[in-house]
């Protein structure tokens, strides 16, 4: 554990808490794509900093700079600050509470701690290769319902399971087309290339964070006010599942796409399940999209482990 790191990580929870938890993580997107880019180039030593360090670490990761907002927006409600603590989006520099960023860099640095000290020690393939979740998703939601409780608000909010009639099938058709876009243009690439194997060599380890970059970029749309339905959920792990099960299908470009659209659906239904199970109220925002990451995560590393 470094010393500075686990500083910084105060100040990007205070700084998430600041502009708001949702605008901190389109910032992630925006350095996941940058540093996914360079990787891709053959920078690794960039891709290893733009990522390791601003994207994922302890100024922009999820649970560090998205949690720290999560975190004080519950905390600001419980003070009476604002009316609704699952806004994420809302910049909680205006009420000119500096108790509020104080708890912001707090969970910052809590979220730095579990990762280092749990995740990375159990669940980033150091018990199994098999075993291997993603460290801020995980953290992300795990967190998000401590904090539920720690401020006071009740575990479950709604009253559904998962969505129903168009609702629900307005999810499975956005987890196939999504599942279908995400899937298809890298197995497409890399049946065109000639080489499957070594395209998945050069691309396929930034490929998952490059969707997952441009997808959280997207929220640029629903801060705006228009409908947006986040899905970096589904493009991660589709990502993932398309990359990660070329060696086991014998680097056939076509099942692994179809291996990728079903993840891509079934991770769509678990997002769902999310929403409706654990965030339908106003107490606090438990994130659906990491809910569903970090599960399917687990389940694409015991399926198709890195070979």
């Amino acid at each position: 554990m470094d010393a500075l790191s686990l500083i910084t990580a105060f100040g990007g929870g205070a700084f998430g808490a600041a502009i708001g938890g949702t605008n901190a993580f389109i910032f992630t997107g925006i350095f996941a794509i940058c540093g996914s880019v360079a990787g891709m180039c053959g920078y690794g030593d960039v891709a290893g900093f733009v990522m390791g360090n601003i994207a994922f670490g302890s100024f922009f990761g999820p649970h560090i700079g998205f949690t720290g907002g999560v975190g004080a927006a519950a905390y600001a409600k419980k003070r009476g600050y604002m009316e609704n603590g699952a806004d994420t989006v809302t910049p909680l520099v205006k009420f000119n509470k500096p108790d509020i960023l104080i708890v912001g860099g707090v969970v910052g640095v809590i979220g730095y701690l579990l990762k280092v000290l749990i995740v990375d020690n159990v669940f980033a393939g150091t018990v199994s290769k098999q075993l291997i979740t993603d460290g801020p998703g995980i953290i992300v939601f795990c967190f998000a319902v401590v904090i539920r409780l720690v401020f006071g608000g009740k575990f479950r909010t709604g009253t559904g399971v998962l969505s129903k009639g168009s609702a629900f099938g307005n999810v499975i058709v956005i987890g196939l087309t999504y599942g279908i876009v995400t899937a298809g243009i890298f197995a497409s690439c890399a049946n065109a290339s000639g080489d499957v194997a070594g395209f998945c060599a050069t691309y396929g380890g930034y490929f998952h964070t490059l969707m997952f970059g441009l997808a959280a970029v997207g929220l640029l749309i629903a801060v705006a006010g228009h409908p947006y339905y986040a899905h970096h959920h589904i493009m991660i792990i589709t990502a993932e599942a398309t990359v990660q099960s070329m060696p086991h299908v014998g680097y056939n470009p076509m099942t692994a796409f179809a291996i990728g659209v079903v993840f891509g659906i079934i991770t769509a239904i678990l997002f769902d399940l999310g929403a409706n199970v654990f965030n339908s109220g106003t107490d606090s925002h438990i994130d659906p999209p990491a809910f569903s990451i970090f599960i399917m995560t687990f389940v694409v590393n015991a399926v198709f482990p890195a070979m």
